[in-house]
């Protein structure tokens, strides 16, 4: 069985549809499933975009974006990065070297419990598998030079996934990130206007970033609410909920690579347990 709902990353199962769509639910239920790849739990949400504020939430812009209406210092730091920086669509095949640039500079300002190793064949090899996404290029308006990128894919007619977004650090002040956000909003103001959504992802778990929040502030994106559900593979449920009772001192010894990502399950967990008390 293809199980086509469902792919696994960072040893999880989770929904390659677009989240305000609930997944085939009974795949889970199928052995089969759990033997690809072994992941350790499915994570999927429902009452997609429900109004009440809860805890866990996706990032969205599904409205046009109008520069006129931010506060004349936002409007200032978009109008700072449109002076410094070209975006436009890029083919990211021709562009490998300066992308893999892009991406060491970028990952060398993240903490070491969660910086990721890249290796350069690697990453050409997964840049040759973009060719279904739509990639954005920042580049510098005196030097010619890519410096951000980042990199979209279509879910379905209504829906677009933000997937990434990265810069060199010493351009960010010349407000290069602020100019790739703007760039992609103007390309897709159609589209908005048209009720369509643009989706930044879930809630950030595991890494420490105020992307969301910036977002939202200088671009008007929004937090859709939803309701988080996990299901676990045996015997991760078990080891689960022998742990969860040591969840603060697990989180003192949070810089650690391991026990980092075990955090950030133990924090998923918590906001399911909080959801079931509530409801």
């Amino acid at each position: 069985m293809s199980f086509e709902q469902w792919s696994v990353y960072n040893h999880a199962l989770i929904p390659n549809i677009a989240p305000n769509i609930v997944p085939n639910l009974s795949d889970l239920d199928n052995p089969e499933i759990w033997k690809r790849e072994h992941p350790l739990f499915a994570r999927w949400v429902t009452d997609w975009d429900c109004g009440t504020e809860t805890d866990w939430w996706y990032v969205i812009k599904d409205e046009k974006f109008d520069i006129s209406e931010l506060k004349s210092k936002r409007r200032y730091e978009i109008n700072k990065g449109r002076r410094n920086f070209l975006v436009k669509r890029i083919n990211a095949s021709e562009f490998k070297e300066q992308i893999y640039e892009i991406q060491v500079d970028a990952y060398s300002d993240y903490p070491v419990k969660y910086r990721p190793c890249v290796i350069k064949h690697e990453f050409f090899e997964f840049i040759e598998s973009w060719e279904q996404n739509v990639v954005f290029g920042a580049f510098s308006s005196t030097t010619e030079e890519l410096v951000g990128y980042a990199r979209l894919n279509q879910v379905n007619e209504r829906f677009i996934e933000f997937l990434v977004l990265k810069s060199k650090p010493e351009f960010e002040k010349q407000g290069v990130n602020a100019a790739i956000v703007d760039g992609i909003l103007c390309c897709l103001n159609e589209f908005l206007a048209e009720r369509g959504i643009l989706c930044d992802g879930s809630r950030n778990i595991k890494h420490e970033t105020n992307f969301q929040e910036y977002l939202i502030k200088y671009f008007g994106f929004r937090k859709a609410y939803c309701f988080l559900n996990i299901k676990y593979r045996k015997p991760v449920d078990f080891v689960i909920k022998v742990l969860y009772p040591f969840r603060t001192l697990l989180q003192k010894m949070d810089s650690n690579r391991i026990i980092h990502l075990v955090n950030g399950v133990m924090t998923m967990d918590n906001i399911v347990r909080n959801q079931k008390r509530r409801k």
